[in-house]
């Protein structure tokens, strides 16, 4: 009779935590990517990790002497509850303009069923003014 109470606990502890969050940190990544083209976000793109990190990518910032940057990309992910994710997604142009650094984000809080803008500080029109 143990042994089977114990076989019964076992098995239900696996299938509950199988079950208990389908929706996981690599899903809130790949949704938040695939729904950014929705939100009419013209510095948003589809370039940023598709997990928790930083990409590295040299860019052109235009100007007469044609000057680029490294252009770091972060994706950062965080549950915040049991299947619901908060997505940063940061942009940083390793770049000053007047004496600002150029660093935009876009904050989201995402769930199976949607995916919300929360807060963002979008500073790359800041390089438009690179002469």
């Amino acid at each position: 009779m143990k042994v089977a109470l114990y076989i019964i606990t076992v098995i239900s502890f696996f299938v509950s935590a199988a079950c208990s969050n389908s929706f996981s940190e690599s899903d809130a990544v790949k949704y938040t990517l695939a729904k950014i083209h929705e939100l009419n976000e013209p510095h948003l793109n589809a370039d940023f990790p598709k997990r928790n990190g930083t990409r590295n990518i040299k860019v052109a910032i235009g100007g007469m002497y044609g000057n680029t940057t490294i252009l770091k990309l972060t994706t950062s992910v965080k549950l915040i509850d049991k299947e619901t994710y908060e997505v940063i997604l940061i942009k940083d142009w390793n770049y000053m303009v007047d004496d600002i650094r150029v660093i935009s984000y876009w904050k989201f809080r995402v769930t199976e069923s949607n995916v919300t803008l929360l807060k963002k500080d979008d500073k790359d029109d800041l390089l438009s003014i690179i002469g």
